[in-house]
């Protein structure tokens, strides 16, 4: 009398099947991969940015409308003073000692004192003096926006531009993997402050068979730390750098470095739903 298999050892012997004839777990497995830590220096901007078609007709309307719900203002309710006692005056129903009183400035007069004053004011340029020269190495450009720190480097056979990075070593986490890189590829110049411990974002990538051979590694896989600039300059004797903003990076970066490295960013412009 033959017996049938039960139903849960057909489910066991299913799920067991595709994993031994499995190839790929396998072929991870041996695979080595150096671990990279890259920072992600970013100055934010430190003027306000031009407002977009629907910014300025929204901001028109919210001053309409506080204009029209406010009450009168200190200045308004001594200009209206100044007229009831003018025309009082005019009309001499003021009495010798009302006329002696000294009313000092008037409104009006205060008015042209701060018309003049204006005059007088000149504000700053948004534009500086490296957006003129188009100086890519001066944190003193693109004030309205975003400017990431990026290097030009070469791996394989091109140069190509991407975020400072280096091999973390075995005494290293990310967060002091990432100190060390500010230090050494920015100088010590530089002021950051890092946005936590936990990367913001990463990026892997094959090396060349001569580097693999050479360094017994598949490829490296970059892991990314967000940090804030506070100020200081780069080292004098680092040359192979720039501050890129937002609508530089495409021509920067490849493709796929930029999908990752955009992912973790903050896009400058509003969505204009003008």
């Amino acid at each position: 009398m033959f017996c049938r298999k039960p139903v849960f050892l057909n489910v066991i012997l299913k799920t067991i099947k595709p994993v031994r004839n499995s190839s790929n777990l396998v072929n991870e497995t041996k695979e080595k991969w150096e671990i990279f830590c890259g920072v992600c220096l970013e100055r934010k901007p430190t003027i306000s940015r031009p407002l977009n078609k629907l910014e300025t007709s929204f901001s028109k309307m919210l001053q309409e409308l506080e204009l029209e719900n406010s009450v009168k203002s200190e200045h308004e309710l001594r200009h209206e003073g100044d007229v009831k006692r003018a025309d009082d005056i005019a009309k001499n129903r003021l009495s010798v000692e009302d006329l002696e009183k000294n009313t000092g400035q008037t409104a009006l007069e205060f008015e042209d004192s701060c018309r003049k004053e204006l005059a007088q004011f000149t504000p700053a340029s948004r534009i500086t003096e490296a957006d003129e020269k188009n100086d890519v190495k001066s944190t003193e450009r693109k004030l309205d926006q975003h400017l990431l720190y990026i290097v030009n480097v070469k791996l394989g056979k091109e140069p190509v531009w991407i975020l400072p990075q280096d091999i973390v070593k075995e005494d290293e986490n990310l967060k002091t993997a990432a100190e060390r890189i500010l230090s050494e590829k920015f100088g010590a110049g530089v002021k950051a402050k890092f946005l936590g411990n936990a990367p913001c974002g990463f990026y892997k990538y094959k090396y060349p068979k001569v580097i693999q051979e050479k360094e017994n590694a598949t490829g490296a896989k970059v892991f990314f730390m967000k940090a804030l600039y506070l100020g200081g300059s780069v080292d004098k004797n680092i040359d192979n750098y720039n501050w890129a903003t937002r609508n530089e990076l495409p021509d920067k970066f490849v493709d796929k470095y930029y999908n990752a490295v955009h992912s973790f960013l903050i896009d400058d412009e509003p969505v204009d739903l003008s």
